[in-house]
């Protein structure tokens, strides 16, 4: 048997699983597209044909997908992870999705004798190659201590945040934030360019003082490169920022910067820029109207 099982082999999960099969896991993978799981079968990982299969063949499984209706469809049905995988198993989901829906998932789990651990991550693209994410972890403390040296081989900051649902919780509100903070920074350069700033005046000061993060370091390295190719994708950070709104409703929290954002960036995807880099989005002032 293997050791775990990887479900999802996008940008993320394939950069995470291939971390585990060259730190010496004995890895199955599954994803829709049987393309991607060719340069891990390369590695020695071998290759399911259903999530069933892959569950079936390891006490671990791993779950990178898109949004809650892949995370539905990959766990559950006659070809889903419930369907296969062992009692005593544990399912380690990575995607970011609704509260709500993790913990009716885990519900149906546990039916099984199944542990959840909802493990949502963060540091982009270059995180999950580099094994240098952030790993955020809902569940019963002893489901995370039985997979932290697992997740260890993924990330180097590995936090157990508390019961099931509170990893995609601080998921979204992390980034919440961090979308929020692309969007200004995004509108704070384009005002500076139209103003007749130049871009390395601007740089030098704003990462240099209270304007600086990570959001917009990111945006001054793709403005400079003229790169939108999707680390980080606008239909991923919209679906992102749907799923906060979302939660603060549910709570009846106000959120009206969020609100407006979420409308700003809807009408960028709605152009056709779903697919690109969510830095993309600087470019909203070329194509929006925006003045």
């Amino acid at each position: 048997m293997a050791q775990a099982a990887f479900i999802g082999l996008g940008i993320m999960g394939g950069a995470m699983a291939r971390n585990l099969v060259t730190r010496g896991v004995e890895l199955v993978v599954y994803n829709r597209t049987r393309s991607r799981t060719e340069p891990l079968a390369a590695l020695g990982a071998a290759v399911a044909e259903t999530p069933r299969q892959a569950a079936a063949a390891a006490p671990v499984v791993f779950v990178m997908v898109t949004d809650d209706q892949a995370l539905e469809a990959v766990t559950l049905g006659a070809d889903g992870i419930l369907s296969g995988i062992a009692e005593g198993g544990v399912i380690v989901d990575h995607s970011t999705v609704s509260p709500g829906l993790t913990r009716s998932l885990a519900a149906r789990a546990a039916a099984q004798g199944v542990q959840w651990v909802d493990a949502p991550v963060t540091g982009g693209d270059q995180g999950a190659r580099e094994a240098t994410l952030t790993i955020m972890a809902g569940g019963e403390v002893a489901a995370f201590q039985r997979v932290r040296p697992l997740l260890g081989l993924m990330g180097r900051r590995i936090l157990h945040v508390g019961p099931v649902g509170m990893g995609q919780t601080l998921k979204l509100v992390s980034n919440l934030v961090s979308g929020l903070t692309l969007m200004a920074a995004a509108e704070g350069l384009r005002l500076g360019l139209r103003a007749g700033l130049r871009l390395d005046a601007m740089e030098e000061v704003m990462m240099h003082g209270s304007a600086r993060s990570y959001e917009l370091e990111k945006l001054l390295g793709r403005l400079k490169a003229g790169d939108w190719t999707p680390g980080f994708s606008v239909d991923n950070r919209l679906k992102d920022l749907e799923l906060a709104v979302g939660l603060a409703e549910a709570l009846g929290q106000s959120i009206p910067l969020s609100r407006t954002a979420v409308a700003a960036y809807r009408a960028w995807r709605d152009t056709g820029a779903g697919g690109r880099d969510e830095a993309s989005y600087v470019l909203a002032w070329d194509q929006l109207g925006h003045g």
